[in-house]
């Protein structure tokens, strides 16, 4: 009869600790290596082909988890948010704890995204960092105008009105640093628009279904709906709206003792932090249109503050979101706000 092994990796950027438990909870093998499956499996290879792997879902754990499948080998991934309401906040999540989690069938675990997601996932994080980081130049650029009392007689900056007054500008003044800096801009430009004809061909190709779907919900365009299928989908995922609702931090939550409610919050893990920027940014989309979800913004806005108003707007669209894409019916034919 094979002896099962149950065993925990504690999964760091250079180096991995693991614990090897058998089904009494007697350690049989532990240590450290390397953060590189080759080195993990030369070490404890022959426990992992007859056993279950954990490891946590932190940063740099789903190649490791890759390598793992491709292998055959048995290995969950810990739900990082919902171990901390286990074990405690500050307590660490050590490789023996792991194992034993596995071993008692205690580990609460990770959805795990397919190659497919993770690949739309990474080009979606290249994409906002380039976006956050043209919005830090735009900056720079209007900072240094101001400075050197220089006025553009466009209202509206970085427009292509805006830009045709700038080069006269240029041609008149020669301000070599401003020259670069604007230089600068339009090769980043540059390259963010060619991220996003990267994006739309790698989503046609694998998740134009879904994306279409979200397109016909107000507020939704190209690249929110992008956001949207990276951060949501599979949406068989979520049980229900609700949900979805709470993972995307749309909706406040209350902790209660004795009746009483102590405190509401939005929780805003860093993993859901695009999904809500994205449902957000397509709620001030929303509005700006005659539609159900701009007289739902109008109503809450009574007595309340535009940032209230455009969350309950957020939690209306997820909750869209979320029928059209489990119905795969476009908004109109089979949901309403």
């Amino acid at each position: 009869m094979k002896k099962e092994y149950y065993i925990g990796l504690d999964v760091h950027k250079r180096q991995t600790t693991y614990t090897v438990k058998d089904w009494d909870g007697v350690t049989v093998a532990s240590g450290k290596t390397a953060t590189v499956f080759s080195d993990i499996n030369n070490e404890i290879g022959k426990y992992m082909q007859d056993g279950i792997v954990a490891v946590e879902a932190c940063t740099n754990y789903y190649h490791l988890y890759r390598s793992m499948k491709d292998n055959n080998i048995n290995v969950k991934v810990a739900n990082v948010i919902q171990l901390r309401k286990v074990i405690g906040k500050n307590d660490r999540v050590d490789s023996a704890r792991l194992a034993d989690m596995l071993r008692l069938k205690t580990m609460p675990e990770s959805f795990i995204p397919s190659v497919e997601i993770q690949g739309l996932r990474n080009l979606i994080s290249l994409y906002h960092n380039m976006i956050e980081e043209n919005v830090r130049v735009q900056n720079k650029i209007l900072s240094y105008l101001d400075m050197n009392g220089i006025r553009i007689p466009v209202k509206t900056s970085f427009s292509k009105n805006w830009f045709l007054h700038f080069d006269e500008y240029l041609k008149k003044n020669g301000d070599i640093t401003l020259k670069y800096m604007i230089e600068s801009f339009k090769d980043h430009l540059s390259r963010i628009n060619k991220l996003k004809l990267e994006m739309n061909c790698y989503i046609q190709k694998n998740f134009k279904q879904e994306y279409e779907l979200l397109k016909s919900v107000p507020g939704i365009g190209d690249i929110i709906s992008a956001y949207l299928v990276a951060e949501i989908c599979p949406i068989e995922r979520f049980e229900n709206n609700k949900k979805l609702r709470r993972y995307a931090g749309v909706v406040p939550i209350r902790e209660q003792s004795d009746k009483k409610i102590y405190a509401t919050y939005l929780p805003k893990h860093a993993s859901r932090r695009l999904l809500r920027y994205a449902l957000v940014l397509s709620a001030n989309c929303a509005i700006k249109s005659e539609n159900r979800l701009k007289a739902y913004y109008q109503k809450k806005k009574k007595g309340s503050v535009h940032g209230k108003a455009i969350m309950c707007v957020s939690s209306s669209i997820c909750d869209i979101v979320y029928k059209v894409l489990k119905t795969k019916q476009a908004y109109g034919l089979s949901c309403s706000t």
